[in-house]
This record gives structure tokens, C-alpha cells and sequence, in this order.
């Protein structure tokens, strides 16, 4: 048994420990990265990046410089289109993130606000792709791609090729650099726009919603396809990667889910890439051999 003189002591040390620690002190846990295309603070705050506190809350001032997207943001929100940030800018751009929930709302004309822009002009009319949808570069059908199986051409190579004389009536509206019409379901793959959606004639299927294709060096092939393989937990032996939710339609191409932010300055390594959620639908949604039709180019590949 411990004697009263020891414990006595013990009691002591510990007192004195804890009068040493002040009140509420704990180890904070690191927090989540920023979003892909947005600004954190880190670092000594600069007059530059950082803001104040209000209500106990610390806020985040207007991003000093121009952003990857600074023209077609001004343009979108209907500022003075220059491509330079001024404090007007950067108020109207924070102003949209905060009724979006993009953070950081800072202000900066980064991929995450402009992706969100497009996805919100898209909604209405997918295939209106407007002005800064419009493609303006799609050529001629890539390898392994064929003619609009529309026009009853013969099948091409490659797997995953949408075969000729598919089912459906040749007729059919295609608005410009957009997605074919058809009776059928297409998946619609716009690499300008970085967007993904299905529709049957004038109906939207699904979406439209944001995707990440191939960048420099692994393009993402343009054309008609078909799916030809449909396998839920696939794992890639060439990247040793998850591909949940994969939908293969040119080769070693597919739809499938990504964890993690799909708003990169990098694309993927040629798959339409999406977000858990929507792979998800979109896996519900598509069948095997359903019609696949990729055009444009994505920006900076």
C-alpha cells in the first residue's frame, strides 16, 4: 500500500503538471487539402491573400493575382472581359464561389469556379455548346473510332468501336461541335468542355456533369464507340490503380470513378474520369454496347 507521505508527493507532481498546461491547449489534426484550382492561406498572412476576422471567424480576402481562367470567368459573370483580376473582379468571382460553396472563396478564377460555370450552362441545353463550347478542332473519327453509325458504314477496327448499320433512323440533329440526336442512348463525351452526359433523342438521361479526359500525351480518342465491357470493381494491372464503376469503350479507355478531386490541371491517362456519385448513375444508366461519341479537345492537352 502506498504510504500517505508518497501519495502525497504524487498529488503534488501532478498539480503542478497540470497548472503548467493552459486550459483547452490540444494538437490540432492537420486539415483536408485545399480544393484542386483554389488558394489556401499557408503561411504568414500578406496583405495580398489573407483577410480578417469577423465573429470569431477568420475570412479569406480577394486573391491578388489572375487565374488560368480569368477571360472566361469575366466573360460568364458579364464583367469587362481583359483577363486581368482587379478588386471588382474578385468580388464578383468570390460572390459566385460563396453561393456555390467553393473554398476557398478567395476569389481566384481557378478550374474548380470555371468548371462550375460550365456545368451550370450546361444544364439547361447540353448539347447548345455556345460559344465556348463549340470545339472548333474536331477532325475526322481517331483510330479506332468509325463514321456515325447514323450513316450505316461499315464497322472499323479496335475494340470498342461502334459498329455500322446500327439501329436507329439515320436522321438526326447535330448541333455544332455538340453530340448527335439520335433514338438511341449516346453517351456524350465533350473534351472542350470537360463534360459527359446521355440523352435519347431530345431527353437527358443523365447530367450533364463534370469528368477529367486524357491530357498531354494521353488523349482521350475521339469518334463513335461503343461500351463493350462493363466491369464494377475493376482494378488497372497497367497503373495498378482502382477503376471503380469502369465502362470500357476504346481500348483500354472507360468511363469509371476517381477519389479525389477531378478539377486538375493534368488530365487522366485517356479514361473519362468522374466523380464516385456520378459514375455511380452512370453505371446504372449505360449498357453494353450503348453508343459512346467523344469530340473537341480538352484545353491544354
Amino acid at each position: 500500500m502506498m504510504s500517505r507521505r508518497m501519495a502525497c508527493r504524487v498529488t503534488a507532481v501532478l498539480l503542478a503538471v497540470a497548472a503548467a498546461v493552459p486550459v483547452g491547449t490540444a494538437t490540432a489534426a492537420p486539415g483536408p487539402p485545399p480544393p484542386a484550382g483554389g488558394r489556401a492561406l499557408t503561411g504568414p498572412a500578406s496583405p495580398a491573400t489573407a483577410g480578417g476576422t469577423t465573429a470569431g471567424r477568420t475570412t479569406v480576402a480577394c486573391a491578388a493575382g489572375r487565374g488560368p481562367y480569368q477571360r472566361q470567368v469575366e466573360r460568364w459573370l458579364r464583367l469587362a472581359v481583359d483577363g486581368r483580376q482587379s478588386a471588382a473582379d474578385c468580388e464578383a468571382v468570390r460572390a459566385f464561389q460563396t453561393r456555390q460553396g467553393i473554398k476557398p472563396a478567395n476569389g481566384y478564377a481557378g478550374p474548380v469556379t470555371w468548371a462550375r460555370m460550365r456545368l451550370l450552362s450546361a444544364r439547361t441545353a447540353p448539347t447548345d455548346t455556345g460559344t465556348e463550347g463549340a470545339s472548333g478542332d474536331a477532325a475526322g473519327p481517331a483510330t479506332g473510332a468509325v463514321p456515325d453509325p447514323a450513316s450505316g458504314s461499315a464497322a472499323g477496327p479496335a475494340s470498342g468501336a461502334a459498329t455500322g448499320g446500327a439501329s436507329g433512323p439515320a436522321a438526326g440533329v447535330v448541333a455544332s461541335g455538340g453530340c448527335p440526336v439520335r433514338s438511341y442512348r449516346v453517351a456524350c463525351v465533350d473534351l472542350k468542355r470537360q463534360l459527359t452526359w446521355v440523352q435519347k433523342g431530345g431527353k437527358t438521361l443523365f447530367g450533364p456533369v463534370a469528368m477529367r479526359s486524357g491530357g498531354a500525351g494521353h488523349r482521350t480518342r475521339t469518334g463513335w464507340f461503343r461500351i463493350y465491357w462493363k466491369h464494377k470493381n475493376h482494378w488497372s494491372s497497367l497503373y495498378n490503380a482502382p477503376m471503380p464503376y469502369a465502362q470500357f469503350f476504346s481500348g483500354g479507355q472507360a468511363f469509371h470513378a476517381v477519389s479525389g478531386s477531378i478539377h486538375t490541371t493534368g488530365g487522366s491517362m485517356g479514361c473519362v474520369n468522374l466523380r464516385l456519385a456520378d459514375a455511380r448513375k452512370l453505371w446504372s444508366v449505360l449498357k453494353t454496347r450503348d453508343h459512346v461519341y467523344v469530340w473537341g479537345r480538352r484545353p491544354g492537352s
